[in-house]
Formats: structure tokens, sequence, C-alpha cells
């Protein structure tokens, strides 16, 4: 399915891009509590979980807790999901995609395969935006993530 595919190539890159600018801010600050919201590492924790859960049910597995991993630990989970993703979606043949079902339990009911896709890559997305926007507030940077940029940046390598 290419636009599903897509979308976990830009995830990818987007998750790389988030992690490089929180990798610039100090393990204190990351475990800090901003302006009403989680941490940043728990924000980034919660984005991993979410993205292994989903991957794990679509597989026909159960899911098991990531635990309270460093910011090392959750970049390089991440980007093994995020691998992962991308070879499931460029292989998910669409009559499955729209047929076969799984149970999110926590939902209480199933979704189908490509929604299974669908969920955790724009759930990854707004907590990206939530991280990118708390960045400066810890003195670092916001990360601009766009489709448009990932286009952009994998074109211009192609020349």
């Amino acid at each position: 399915m290419k636009l599903l595919a897509t979308l976990a190539e830009h995830n990818a890159w987007a998750n790389a891009k988030i992690f490089e600018a929180a990798a610039a801010i100090s393990t204190e600050a990351l475990g800090g509590d901003v302006d009403g919201y989680d941490s940043v590492i728990g924000i980034l924790r919660h984005l991993v979980q979410v993205e292994h859960s989903f991957f794990e049910l679509a597989n026909g597995r159960q899911t098991s807790r990531l635990g309270d991993a460093n910011l090392g630990t959750l970049r390089e989970l991440c980007a093994g999901i995020d691998v992962r993703y991308v070879q499931y979606a460029r292989t998910l043949e669409s009559k499955d995609a729209n047929v076969q079902r799984f149970l999110v339990p926590w939902f209480g009911f199933e979704i189908t395969r490509a929604e299974g896709v669908l969920q955790p890559l724009t759930h990854s997305h707004k907590h990206r935006a939530d991280v990118s926007m708390l960045l400066p507030r810890l003195g670092g940077n916001g990360v601009e993530m766009d489709l448009i940029q990932w286009l952009a940046e994998a074109r211009s390598q192609q020349r």
C-alpha cells in the first residue's frame, strides 16, 4: 500500500528528527514536567510504546510494556520499530489491509490492518508536535517535520 508506506517512511524520518533534537537537552530537563504537559521523555516513551503496541497487535502478538527506557534506548527502539513499519506497509496487500482486523484491547473493538498503521503513525505525529513545541521551553529547538520537508530533503539527495 503505497500511501501507507509513504506515511511510514515519513514517520521514521520525523521520529529521527525529534529524537535528534531531544538529545540536545539535558536528561534532567527532559524528565521534568513542562507547563502542564508530561515530561518530554514521558511523551517520547508513550510515542514509542504506542507504535510498538499497535505493530505487535497487528501481527497477532501480545504487546508488552517497554518500561522506563532512557532517551538513547528509546531512540534505538523507535528506529527499529519504524524500520519494521516501513517494511510492513510496503508489503501489506490492499485486500488484507482493508478486510483483516485485529482487536485493540484497551479500546474494546477491532480495527483493520490499514487502520492499525494509520493510528500509531498519526498518533506519533501529534506527540512529535507536542515535543517540538516543548523543546524551546527547555533551551532547545523546535523541529520542522512536515511531509513536504521530508520530500524536499529526499529529492535533493537523489540529485
